[in-house]
């Protein structure tokens, strides 16, 4: 086995690849909020959520400092209103 197959998992047991699975199933649930969305908006928002949830398996702070700065950005009416604004234009051709 190379060492890239390695690095990437594949010399893991059934066990470790099920326990694997299991730590990274709410990505699931996360990509279907994502699709589900409603407006750019909701889903620029689910994105972030998704991004968060996968920040805290890291054990830096600085990624869930950034993501939470993005989110409050995210939720205030003037980029509500300028995400609405670019995704009409970049849809109607600019």
């Amino acid at each position: 086995m190379s060492e890239s197959e390695k690095e990437f998992g594949a010399g893991l047991t059934l066990l470790e690849k099920m326990r694997l699975l299991s730590e990274w199933a709410p990505l699931l649930n996360f990509g279907r909020q994502v699709v589900m969305a409603a407006t750019p908006h909701e889903q620029a928002l689910a994105i972030v959520d998704t991004f968060q949830w996968a920040a805290g398996k890291s054990r830096t702070e600085v990624d869930d400092e950034a993501l939470e700065h993005i989110e409050a950005v995210l939720k205030t009416p003037e980029m509500k209103a300028a995400l609405e604004w670019f995704i009409k234009k970049v849809a109607g051709g600019l």
